[in-house]
């Protein structure tokens, strides 16, 4: 049983879980660095608090993020350049254009709401923190962060990067540094931009961390059930009394109780950080929907003209696109764990040998029904990877009306044909007198 009474990693795990560490706190100053956060943390108690210098730089902060958003107002229509044409000149390029526009004021909304539900922001990453003391408590171990999570940072890291090599070099042509204002202009748009890209890089940073979590109560469950083996081995050299049994029933009852309110709290913590991010969520869904579609748009025309540009557009999508499909799968994954439990052999293990061992069990897998995670965004979709086929097939279907809109020309071709139509209309009803 000594084997079963403590989960042990290698040295593998203890690097892993300073690296995970490292890579939190970096994110923690990077968010501190771009304003979206105030708060400090306390190393001692684990805790994120508020500045102790009071509500004076929490005006300053506010004024600060007025002007940013003003600003970034300004300097969106440059930011979306690549994407649209000055001035369109066939339906396609005012789709273009529309989308653009809703975007930016998406991002906008994204931003305000950000800045608005600071405390709340920090309220949940204090319950992340606070459970990841409980599990750790509970479980008896230090390393809960496995290679997983480093290397699915740096993959969602390299898209991020990537997406900024196509996103920033429209801001950084020379005639945008030429006037100091159109300067100033440009680089608090990019400042903002930034912190836009970082708070929807939380939105997977979060869902990851809850399915990490999730695994690891799953894991120390499955331990759990485990070490109960030798309750109910019948050999005479290793049987156990009624008493020895009825005793380690009730310790190991104790401990799926805890295990049921951890799982409680991680319920409540992951459906609150959805809630508190669903905004973001939907910007992130739609910002990289719209993205895909004109990118794939532009890199259909070049590929026609035979430019070599396409593929660079084609690559660009690519990028976008696995942007999309990384938080999906991470949301997905966090679900999946969530429900693990339920196909853990907890009502046969044991069954009938002690009523609170059994009453325990009836509590566990009862919560775990009423609490059946689901990542829902506004109501409108859910987040799983079912949903990857359907933003697939809409992006197909999107494609298509984008190039029928194309193929039929400019505003002018169309008023041809209208004309033409009028004139048929004109003749159909000169016969008919």
């Amino acid at each position: 049983m000594d084997k079963y009474s403590q989960q042990k990693r290698g040295g593998g795990g203890v690097v892993a879980e300073a690296w995970s560490r490292g890579l939190l706190l970096t994110l923690y100053r990077a968010a501190r660095v771009l304003g979206l956060i105030s708060f400090r943390l306390d190393r001692e108690e684990l805790q994120l608090k508020l500045p102790k210098s009071g509500s004076r730089n929490r005006i300053l902060e506010t004024v600060w993020r007025c002007l940013v958003v003003l600003t970034y107002a300004g300097v969106w229509p440059q930011l979306s350049a690549h994407l649209i044409t000055d001035r369109p000149e066939s339906y396609a390029d005012m789709f273009a254009l529309m989308q653009s526009f809703s975007v930016s004021i998406l991002a906008l909304v994204s931003f305000i709401i950000q800045a608005k539900g600071e405390d709340k922001f920090r309220t949940v990453l204090n319950r992340y923190l606070a459970l990841y003391r409980r599990i750790c408590a509970v479980t008896r171990v230090d390393q809960l962060f496995p290679m997983k999570f480093i290397v699915y940072f740096l993959l969602k890291l390299l898209l991020t990067i990537g997406g900024c090599v196509h996103e920033f070099p429209p801001l950084l042509k020379n005639e945008h540094f030429k006037d100091a204002r159109n300067m100033v202009a440009v680089i608090v748009g990019i400042y903002m931009w930034l912190g836009t890209l970082f708070v929807l890089d939380a939105c997977f940073m979060g869902f990851l961390v809850s399915g990490i979590l999730y695994e690891h109560m799953a894991f120390n469950i499955l331990l759990m059930l485990q070490r109960m083996q030798p309750i109910e081995c019948e050999e005479k050299a290793v049987r156990m009394s009624k008493y020895q049994r009825m005793r380690l029933l009730c310790d190991y009852a104790d401990e799926l109780d805890e295990c049921a309110a951890i799982y409680s709290e991680l319920y409540g913590v992951t459906i609150a950080f959805r809630r508190m991010l669903q905004w973001q969520i939907l910007f992130y869904v739609y910002y990289n929907f719209i993205s895909i579609c004109l990118i794939l748009y532009l890199c259909i025309l070049h590929y026609l003209n035979a430019n070599e540009i396409a593929l660079v557009s084609l690559a660009m999508a690519t990028i976008k696109l696995f942007n999309l499909i990384l938080l999906i799968m991470c949301a997905d994954y966090a679900v999946r764990e969530s429900q693990k439990p339920n196909r853990l052999p907890l009502d046969i293990v044991c069954t009938d040998m002690d009523q609170r061992w059994d009453k325990s069990v009836e509590t566990f897998l009862s919560q775990q029904q009423t609490q059946r995670l689901e990542i829902k965004v506004l109501g409108f979709f859910q987040l799983n990877n079912e949903f990857i086929l359907l933003i697939l097939s809409a992006i197909i279907s999107y494609l298509f009306i984008l190039i029928q809109f194309g193929i039929t020309g400019g505003f002018e071709a169309s008023e041809e044909v209208r004309k033409q139509f009028n004139s048929s209309s004109h003749q159909i009803q000169e016969l008919l007198n």
